[in-house]
């Protein structure tokens, strides 16, 4: 049996075991996107999805949305204007407001890209069918950290220490 440091570590080793856990899902969903010859990236669903519901949204309402910083979702639309998935324009009411729509591509490439998504959605079900109450537990997690943040944790056990 492999040893794993970061099992050893417990509460020491939670972040890096998160990103372990999610680079390993990035890099496997890149690798099956290459291999179904899709052109896009892990994470650019969200955006397909939410913008497939909304039709048209500002860059500041999807980073909201999905809970991204600005500066990360302007980068993510960027590259994926740059593919050629979405289209933006400036607001009529608000000039400031950058507008984002998929484009006529995104929109034909949209019931393949579902398709693997669908696929994906099943696995991860596979995956967890004996553990639901992770989703419950994650959540969990996130309000915690909503609510107050590690930094502000570990200052206050740095005072009472």
């Amino acid at each position: 049996m492999k040893n794993d440091f970061l099992n050893e570590l417990e509460f020491l080793g939670i972040t890096a075991r998160l990103k372990r856990l999610s680079d390993t899902l990035s890099y496997s969903i890149k690798d099956l996107y290459k291999t179904q010859c899709m052109d896009i990236e892990p994470s650019w669903h969200l955006v397909f999805l939410l913008l497939k519901k909304e039709k048209e949204v500002s860059l500041t309402e999807i980073a909201a949305s999905l809970n991204f910083s600005q500066p990360a979702m302007t980068k993510m639309i960027s590259r994926m204007k740059k593919k050629g998935y979405i289209e933006t324009s400036i607001s009529e009411k608000d000039s400031r407001k950058k507008l984002i729509t998929l484009s006529d591509k995104a929109k034909r490439e949209l019931p393949k890209f579902e398709k693997i998504w669908d696929a994906g959605q099943k696995s991860i079900q596979q995956i967890l069918a004996e553990n639901m109450e992770f989703f419950v537990n994650l959540e969990k997690f996130e309000n915690q950290i909503q609510a107050k943040s590690f930094k502000d944790r570990a200052l206050e056990n740095l005072k009472d220490g």
